[in-house]
């Protein structure tokens, strides 16, 4: 019964709300961009081409190895499998193995260090991360890079950090596991409440065709960033134009 009542305030509360018209959306080039006829690969090629395409953002996936050093890979699975190694399954491999894989063959794996190079060349771009959003850990790796980081947190206690830290965008992710209780402190607590606002939530298509993400896209303070769209036909128009950051593997941004 109290699950019920809940939905029903929270749906009442959307309702009162205006939706905000979005013109326009940044893309964000998806786990490195589209290189070749390859997605997901994390590689130094997907950079270089994510740059020569005009992307201003471009997201990684951090992955820590075996030996605790942070590099990029979608998947230990699918990393593992594409560098020809697919009986290691899930395993990390360690920092000297990964380094000397080539992905599909001919594509480059990243580390951090490498990243924080990358990005610390081109002072234009912006940095997107996914799967690690320990404040710690990102401030280690990426020291320079604060004011030009888009972090996914996975967990409130990340999200506050990472704001009073000075992180130049941080999204809070509709697979953090305090997602309920966040959203519920923020919309019916919102005058008691006293930690960071959530001001902008990161979320997969498939969580369109839910009741309990749809008041998101109704609720003015809300910010959306959509993963992962490669037509705008895709997702209806009224949560596309909700939808101020798009995660991309093939949509080009304007100036193409």
């Amino acid at each position: 019964m109290n699950r019920i009542f809940l939905f029903a305030l929270l749906s009442l509360l959307v309702s009162c709300v205006t939706q905000e018209k979005v013109q326009h959306a940044t893309l964000i080039a998806h786990a490195g961009g589209a290189v070749g006829d390859s997605l997901y690969t994390n590689s130094r090629e997907s950079l270089d081409s994510a740059l020569a395409k005009g992307y201003k953002y471009i997201e990684l996936d951090l992955q820590f190895t075996s030996d605790s050093v942070l590099v990029a890979a979608h998947s230990w699975e699918e990393f593992n499998k594409w560098t020809g190694f697919p009986q290691d399954s899930c395993n990390a491999p360690r920092l000297d193995d990964f380094k000397k894989r080539l992905i599909h063959g001919r594509y480059t794996p990243l580390t951090a260090a490498e990243i924080n190079s990358f990005f610390t060349q081109h002072d234009s771009l912006f940095l997107v991360t996914d799967k690690v959003s320990d404040p710690a850990v990102l401030a280690e790796y990426f020291p320079e890079l604060k004011e030009r980081m888009v972090v996914e947190a996975f967990c409130y206690d990340h999200y506050t950090k990472l704001r009073r830290e000075g992180y130049h965008l941080v999204l809070y992710s509709c697979m953090a596991t305090d997602l309920g209780s966040a959203l519920v402190k923020n919309l019916l607590f919102d005058k008691l409440f006293k930690g960071e606002r959530i001001e902008w939530v990161a979320l997969h298509t498939s969580g369109l065709d839910y009741g309990m993400f749809r008041f998101l896209n109704r609720v003015r303070r809300f910010n959306l960033a959509l993963f992962t769209v490669d037509s705008l036909d895709e997702i209806d128009e009224k949560f596309r134009k909700r939808a101020r950051l798009i995660y991309t593997n093939k949509l080009l941004p304007a100036s193409n």
